[in-house]
């Protein structure tokens, strides 16, 4: 008796002429009817009982490359089939070495040509070495030519080191520490050129010879008495705007502000220094520019003011 494999099971096949031996020439034809139908109908069950399914991706793929004994890591595996399914309870899960399966989470993702099954698998690597997985799998009938098929992924292999040499480490991360490295060294040595350079420039640089301050100009003294009692008399005998601006001038100067000043320069340059002038200036300002109904009257306060001031002769300091 021989056996071959077909992909879905196990069909048996026989000699005739054991058969013919065994049981007789009468019996032979029975025998042998029995002895097929026994051989293709476990076939027969099994093509019946296995999907119909257009398969198109079957992946295994891990997010680590390099892992150390102990640690935990994830192993998936993608199927993407086109049919639209709710489950996949056909695929096959890959055999773990060298690793401990610790758990798997199921997800479903439909897509406009079929729909994707990510079964990932939460294993940890048991001792240095290589943790090994064998291929995914899963037995269907291909519609296209209605014969059983096992679609298979490919093995996968993650290495399990201590990582305490050059040897054991992942070379990828070995080129990652070394760039980081290079870089690092690369912009220290180019900070302490920078650094070089500015002391040198700064020990070049000629120093700065301090230069004195200029000596405040002395405070301009106000005019005399006699300009001001010159200035108030033609106030006085002509009571017009000219000679109250040609007096308000005078006030503005010896209150120590500069031509061309205002009332309110000159109250900033005179300051609390002499309250008295402040007022007389204030005065002059209404019966110059206050309402017109009142500028006779402040006519009149101003040259009493100002005869009161005037025989006094202060300086302002």
């Amino acid at each position: 008796m021989r056996g071959a494999s077909s992909g879905v099971g196990w069909i048996r096949s026989a000699d005739a002429a054991g058969i013919r031996l065994a049981f007789g020439a009468p019996a032979w034809c029975v025998a042998l009817a029995g002895v097929t139908w026994l051989a293709f109908t476990p076939a027969a069950m099994v093509a019946q009982e296995l999907p119909r399914l257009h398969i198109t991706a079957l992946g295994l793929h891990a997010d680590q490359r390099v892992v150390r004994p102990g640690q935990s890591f994830h192993v998936t595996v993608h199927v993407h089939v086109r049919e639209k399914r709710q489950r996949l309870d056909e695929l096959v899960l890959p055999a773990l070495t060298n690793a401990v399966d610790l758990g798997d989470e199921r997800k479903r993702v439909p897509a406009a040509d079929g729909t994707d099954f990510y079964e990932t698998l939460t294993v940890a690597a048991n001792t240095v070495g290589t943790a090994s997985f064998s291929p995914a799998y899963i037995d269907a009938i291909d519609p296209a030519t209605g014969r059983g098929m096992r679609y298979s992924s490919q093995p996968l292999t993650v290495r399990v080191a201590l990582g305490t040499t050059v040897r054991d480490a992942d070379p990828g991360a070995l080129r990652r520490l070394l760039r980081n490295t290079v870089l690092t060294i690369a912009g220290a040595g180019i900070a302490l050129a920078l650094a070089i350079v500015l002391i040198v420039r700064g020990r070049r640089r000629p120093r700065a010879v301090p230069v004195p301050a200029p000596p405040l100009p002395a405070r301009r003294a106000g005019p005399p008495a006699d300009e001001l009692r010159a200035a108030l008399a033609v106030y006085r005998s002509r009571s017009d705007d000219a000679s109250l601006d040609a007096l308000r001038n005078v006030l503005f100067t010896r209150a120590g502000a500069g031509p061309g000043a205002t009332f309110a320069d000159a109250l900033r340059a005179l300051g609390s220094r002499d309250p008295q002038l402040a007022r007389v200036m204030a005065v002059a300002e209404r019966a110059r520019f206050g309402p017109v109904h009142e500028r006779a009257s402040a006519a009149r306060d101003l040259l009493v003011l100002l005869d009161a001031y005037v025989p006094q002769r202060e300086p302002v300091a």
